[in-house]
């Protein structure tokens, strides 16, 4: 069991339940014991030490020497807790019970009160089953002092190799992806402003897709110490331009003309309307949040809200993917839209805005010619 902050971590409780304490620590852990499982498929891990081997020249009974012969491994205590500096939430205590946890005192717990409890003595290496032992794999993995100091590493010269194929082929995949695969400009500046960069109308292209690298290169660096980071493999599903990425773009746009503003109290608003408040632990990440909570499935009434709040005439028709008004069609859940045309679902957003009035049957049941006088009211909204 792993143990956060002096708090008892269950992973499938917390994880399902955003607003759940242990929540980000449960997401974390959840992409950890992913990515072990995708580098080592056969099951288990095995931790070393990361220097060479000392050795020695022995002389046998019979006098025969042996040169450089490896030297006896002397047992070293392995720590089984640590006190993690973690790149936007501060200094964190991690620890992996391996017994039963050791109550403090009421609501703080602790990973026992032996020394038996706090280390495990091993003699040359520790191998893990993953499958077992998940706790323990994660924590030596991504939380333990030996092995972010470097003083241990994973002893897999299979997966080293296949690591560093996975560098190469990643780096080439991304290169590609930002100076080909994104050559549309649209394209470009929606998966950019999904990723946070700023005012993208007002740059131009190729200055996108340098910030862009920086900050994929960047997220790349903070993955190796904490997996829920966003780098270069779910950069390229994002791609597929999901609902989740036109949901950030919808945000971005809106905190770029400060229609959303970020106050210091950790709120997000709109005027004086709260939108949400950001945990203390995220507000070094509070865009990504911000997007996280209002992908949520149990959320869907308030990013509906934030449309009616936000959305007008003006950002509507600023609009050049199709697929952003059939996403918009899909949040306000407006009937009937899947089946039809780009131009149908088009009218049919404007319509249920009230910026245009209602379109004749015919052009909502079938694809029928759009008429061409649309009569904008008076419902028209102000950014």
């Amino acid at each position: 069991m792993l143990i956060v902050n002096f708090n008892r971590l269950f992973v499938a409780e917390a994880l399902q339940n955003e607003t759940h304490p242990m929540h980000v620590f449960a997401v974390e852990y959840d992409k950890g014991l992913k990515e072990l499982r995708r580098k080592y498929p056969e099951g288990t891990i095995t931790f070393k030490s990361a220097t060479e081997e000392p050795t020695v020249d022995i002389i046998d009974s019979q006098g025969h020497e042996f040169r450089d012969s490896p030297e006896e491994p002397k047992p070293i205590a392995v720590p089984l807790r640590a006190n993690v500096v973690h790149p936007t939430r501060g200094t964190e205590y991690w620890g992996v019970c391996q017994g039963t946890p050791y109550l403090v005192r009421e609501g703080v717990w602790d990973i026992g009160d032996k020394l038996s409890s706090k280390s495990k003595l091993v003699k040359g290496s520790l191998t893990v089953n993953i499958q077992k032992e998940p706790d323990l794999a994660f924590f030596l993995a991504f939380k333990s002092p030996l092995i972010t100091g470097g003083h241990w590493k994973i002893d897999d010269p299979k997966a080293d190799i296949r690591a560093k194929g996975d560098i190469e082929r990643a780096n080439l995949a991304l290169h590609t992806a930002i100076w080909q695969t994104l050559g549309d400009e649209d394209t470009l500046k929606l998966i950019a402003s999904a990723y946070g960069i700023d005012n993208v109308d007002e740059k131009e292209a190729d200055a996108i897709r340098f910030e862009l690298r920086d900050t994929l290169d960047k997220n790349n660096q903070l993955k190796l110490s904490d997996p829920t980071y966003k780098g270069t493999e779910e950069f390229m599903e994002d791609l597929k331009i999901t609902d989740y990425i036109l949901l950030c773009a919808f945000v971005k746009h809106f905190l770029n003309l400060k229609a959303i503003t970020w106050r210091p109290d950790g709120r997000y608003k709109i005027g004086d309307k709260t939108i949400a408040q950001v945990p203390a632990d995220w507000v070094k990440r509070k865009f990504e949040w911000l997007c996280n909570h209002l992908a949520a499935p149990n959320n869907l009434e308030k990013l509906q809200s934030l449309m009616i709040d936000l959305v007008n005439e003006a950002y509507l028709d600023s609009i050049k993917e199709d697929k952003i008004f059939r996403w918009i069609a899909k949040v306000k859940d407006i009937q009937g839209y899947y089946n039809k045309s780009a131009e149908v679902v088009k009218e049919m957003v404007y319509v249920d805005f009230g910026i245009h009035e209602s379109i004749v049957e015919e052009s909502l049941t079938v694809d029928a010619p759009i008429p061409s006088k649309r009569k904008t009211t008076n419902k028209t909204k102000e950014t």
